[in-house]
């Protein structure tokens, strides 16, 4: 299972490509997602839940999260 405050974590320091499966279509998706500061349009605090609010970059919106819907990410280092 992933871990909030990881991917959290990650998601403010790198682009991250993050694995899920779509809640309403049942489709996988891979998307390049951040957190990060200088690229966001707006920083939002978060506290740990079971969803996670990330910034898409292949659409340029942001994007809510179950945490048991995503099946994976790529670590950056």
């Amino acid at each position: 299972m992933v871990e909030f405050n990881k991917l959290q974590k990650l998601l403010q320091d790198f682009v991250v490509e993050v694995s899920f499966t779509s809640l309403k279509s049942g489709r996988q998706y891979s998307i390049p997602c951040t957190l990060r500061a200088d690229i966001v349009p707006a920083v939002v605090k978060q506290s740990e839940s079971d969803s996670i609010l990330l910034y898409r970059l292949d659409t340029n919106k942001w994007e809510d999260l179950r945490i048991s819907s995503i099946d994976g990410y790529k670590d950056p280092y």
